[in-house]
């Protein structure tokens, strides 16, 4: 009713401020009441510009005062109700002073207003936000001033390519297209997505059978990832007001796999530039100390090829206290690559020992694997003269060595598979959900769980030893075909085998 009273008043123009205060702030307690449509009202002249039928139009306060007069009475009713059944009226009364609509300052203004005043209501007031000063750059004198200087840019562009076409030497032709490619790399610039899917639009032309399918995969995919970012490009004028803010992750958002939080943009931009400084100030130091140390040490070994007898081993071991400095600044320096999210795991460490005129010489060997649960999984093996400096620096390869494996649904492999490696074979069966790893050595389920596998079936025949197993593993699941690798390789869709 009370929209249906709102209509009225924007079409009769009432502008008696008191009957559009009492009929604007009622809300009755009750559902309102079924609305009639405008039709049934045939006194109802829906053309303001018809001044013609002027005496069949009723006077709009009488059918104001008529309306409010019902709602009194359905207040009065529900009052007496109440009363009958020994309840509080007094939040009525509340109810019939509250404004819920937040236009009480607005219906002041009107009532200060002179009746005279024939000033037209339905006025379009801009708000807070319309009243700032627009925006320049979208103005329509720059909207126009960009479109003639578009228009300039391709006349030349277009006099450029047709002398191209006209020229008559090699060298003439040449000229033009260096000019032409530096005229599209300062004006006509395009995005290098567009570059990547003309590139693909040309070799379409040419390719056919297994490629001629990929390629329009390809491009059917990279269509649809610009629509994506363009409908969600801020800075797009296009967009602005379009733009739904929904909790979900826009297109250019970055995650990472490796279990890190949502990285906000511009939120330690500061602190990483002063990082990078201060990294980049110690490591001239250590730089400047050791190239001092390279110095002495050439100016040493330049005098100890003309120095003997006592002098001579004198000035050996300066030189082996050199370079023992060296080295450990050396290894200051050296930095080592961790990353955060995945987890090590030690797979063996080996000690042997060479036999010399001077003694043993004791070595060890170690090998770790590494993996974040996920699907990425490496492995390094390094040596040491201790069990702590060959870990230490396999643990700083193994992240250089990294793997990503396709998990079926998960949990498990795509398919059985076998290998082999020197003298060792390697069957691989996929598992049922829950079925758990039943792998034949410790080795390979390590690997496997680092993976992220939880449900697979392992066999070794031949030598287990620890990095021939491991190696003939990597090979295994570098092997493993998925469902989308058969469909891109045979040009046909795979589905599951209960389907057919």
């Amino acid at each position: 009713m009370a929209a249906a009273a709102a209509a009225f008043l924007r079409s009769k123009r009432i502008t008696n401020p008191y009957i559009v205060r009492r009929l604007v702030l009622h809300k009755p307690s009750k559902p309102p009441l079924q609305l009639i449509p405008a039709r049934h009202f045939s006194f109802v002249n829906t053309n303001r510009d018809n001044k013609k039928d002027s005496s069949s139009e009723i006077d709009g306060d009488a059918v104001i005062r008529g309306l409010l007069a019902e709602l009194e009475r359905e207040r009065r009713l529900e009052r007496e109700d109440r009363q009958k059944r020994g309840l509080d009226t007094a939040d009525l009364d509340r109810e019939a002073e509250e404004d819920y609509l937040g236009i009480t300052p607005l219906i002041e203004k009107l009532e200060k207003r002179k009746p005279d005043d024939p000033r037209d209501y339905d006025d379009w007031e801009p708000t807070d936000t319309d009243s700032d000063e627009e925006d320049e750059r979208w103005s329509p004198q720059e909207n126009k001033r960009r479109m003639a200087e578009f228009v300039k840019k391709w006349e030349r562009h277009k006099e450029l390519l047709d002398a191209f076409a006209k020229a008559e030497t090699l060298d003439e032709a040449h000229k033009l297209m260096t000019q032409i490619d530096r005229f599209e790399q300062r004006h006509l610039k395009l995005p290098l997505e567009y570059r990547v899917i003309g590139d693909m639009m040309n070799r379409l032309k040419e390719a056919t059978g297994k490629d001629r399918f990929i390629l329009l995969q390809k491009l059917n995919r990279a269509m649809r990832l610009m629509d994506t970012k363009e409908a969600y490009d801020p800075n797009n004028p296009s967009n602005f007001g379009i733009i739904q803010r929904e909790d979900v992750d826009s297109p250019d958002q970055v995650t990472d796999n490796a279990g890190e939080n949502e990285r906000i943009e511009g939120a330690g931009e500061e602190e990483d530039e002063e990082d990078f400084s201060e990294t980049k100030e110690r490591d001239d130091v250590l730089v400047g100390k050791i190239n001092a140390l390279e110095k002495k040490l050439t100016e040493k070994l330049e005098l100890l090829d003309h120095t003997f007898g006592k002098k001579g081993r004198v000035l050996e071991e300066e030189i082996r206290v050199l370079l023992e400095e060296r080295n450990s600044l050396s290894e200051q320096k050296r930095m080592p690559l961790y990353r955060k999210g995945f987890d090590v795991k030690l797979i063996d460490v080996n000690r042997t020992t060479k036999v010399t005129k001077g003694g043993q010489l004791v070595s060890y060997t170690a090998l770790l694997a590494t993996g974040n649960y996920h699907g990425v999984v490496g492995f390094a093996r390094a040596k040491g003269p201790s069990a702590n400096v060959a870990i230490q620096r396999a643990y700083e390869k193994c992240f250089q060595n990294l793997h990503y494996v396709e998990r079926y649904e998960d949990h498990t492999i795509a398919h059985a598979i076998h290998t082999k490696y020197e003298k060792t074979k390697l069957y691989l069966w996929p598992g049922p959900m829950r079925s758990g790893m039943s792998a034949s050595g410790r080795t390979v389920e390590t690997i496997l769980y680092l993976a992220g596998f939880s449900n697979v079936k392992t066999k070794i025949i031949g030598s287990r030893n620890p990095l021939n197993v491991v190696k003939a593993l990597f090979k295994a699941l570098n092997a493993i075909e998925t469902p989308k690798d058969v469909q891109d390789k045979f040009g046909r869709t795979v589905v599951e085998t209960y389907l057919l």
